[in-house]
């Protein structure tokens, strides 16, 4: 569900909506960066419930936003 709302941000972009497409790749970036540092619920073999990987997904966004706007990074 996490990554159809980084495709629905890409669909934004596509159309026209300015940071949309910046938000669309800090979405499929921490979704990727959570799972590979093991951040993973039960259907992908790890233990984390659906709250605490959304939890964590959000916290890399947030971070990733933060970091990406004070280097003035736009798409």
């Amino acid at each position: 569900m996490i990554l159809s709302c980084g495709a629905i941000l890409h669909y934004a972009a596509a159309a026209g909506h300015a940071g949309a497409d910046l938000g669309s790749r800090a979405v499929y970036e921490s979704v990727l960066e959570a799972t590979a540092a093991g951040v993973r619920t039960f259907d992908l073999g790890g233990t984390a419930s659906t709250s605490d990987f959304t939890t964590d997904v959000i916290q890399r966004i947030k971070t990733k936003l933060e970091v990406w706007s004070s280097l003035g990074t736009t798409v």
